[in-house]
């Protein structure tokens, strides 16, 4: 197949162009600078130099491929209109594919707010954290694209983890600076991860054959909390299992609306995309895993 991933130097955006390529199919990346453009060719991947805040001159391509996956995302005040005006813009002409184009967003299992236990894709939206109040709105768009022609899916990634990128890699650069790892709260509540491999490996699933109008929670279906993250990560650092904590209200005067989205108690199911699509998450224990990613982190990788 032919796919436009936008992001595609990102964190995630990377994992999943590496992916498609090794799956066979046909990648035309978005990237924003030159540089950024040998991050996909190195796997085969065609890169495109353009901006999500400036849909107009990409619109052409959406023509010419079978799925758009849509990882990018505009980190600054105005990032959900951003978001928003670039899937509406993609939206219009995928609506003359008549379903044969698919478009895949990322959204995000924050829009779940506290979970209150275990929960699905079934979860209401109305207690969405703050930073990502804008969501559900464009998850909406997304869904009822697929009444216009559109073969649409939602993918909400849970906490992402691997290499040199993610939060959990913040945490491993606290454990560098001050021989803790540092958290906001006590760590009794809990976060949802997944992999990055596991993840991109959902989005080849999703792309090659995921039903329309699908929401997809993309979760190793673990329920740590985040005190047993950050211990096992500081252990893994040589830090002694050491952890630092800030209070939610202390971290708010240095980070805003993000705090309270690390604060979030969250325990989330995958089993409908294992269900649907077979997929079988490889990583689902951080806490053993820790060593491992540990030395990836410091590897830059």
């Amino acid at each position: 197949m032919r796919v436009f991933v936008t992001g595609g130097s990102g964190y995630i955006g990377n994992a999943v162009v590496a992916a498609l390529r090794r799956a066979g199919h046909a990648v035309t990346a978005l990237v924003r600078t030159p540089e950024k453009a040998r991050l996909v060719e190195r796997f085969g991947a065609k890169a495109v130099e353009g901006d999500i805040k400036k849909p107009g001159p990409l619109i052409p391509l959406t023509a010419e491929v079978d799925a758009i996956v849509h990882t990018a995302a505009e980190m600054s005040p105005d990032g959900g209109k951003i978001d928003q005006q670039w899937v509406s813009a993609v939206l219009d002409p995928l609506s003359q594919s008549k379903g044969r184009s698919r478009f895949i967003y990322t959204s995000g299992v924050w829009v779940l707010g506290n979970t209150a236990g275990f929960v699905d894709e079934n979860a209401s939206t109305e207690n969405t954290a703050p930073i990502v109040a804008w969501r559900p709105a464009v998850e909406q768009m997304v869904l009822e694209s697929a009444g216009r022609g559109v073969t649409p899916c939602i993918i909400r990634p849970a906490l992402v983890y691997g290499g040199a990128g993610g939060i959990l890699a913040m945490l491993m650069a606290s454990a560098e600076k001050e021989k803790a790892v540092r958290i906001v709260g006590e760590g009794r509540n809990h976060w949802t991860l997944v992999h990055v491999d596991d993840l991109a490996d959902l989005y080849v699933r999703c792309v090659e054959r995921t039903p329309a109008g699908q929401v997809f929670n993309a979760t190793d279906s673990s329920r740590l909390t985040l005190r047993a993250i950050a211990e096992a990560l500081s252990t893994a650092a040589g830090c002694y299992g050491k952890v630092n904590t800030t209070t939610l209200e202390e971290a708010r005067k240095q980070m805003g609306p993000f705090a309270d989205a690390l604060a979030l108690d969250q325990q989330v199911s995958g089993a409908l995309a294992q269900q649907l699509l077979g997929w079988e998450p490889r990583h689902r224990s951080l806490v053993g895993e820790a060593d491992a990613l540990y030395r990836a982190f410091k590897a830059g990788g």
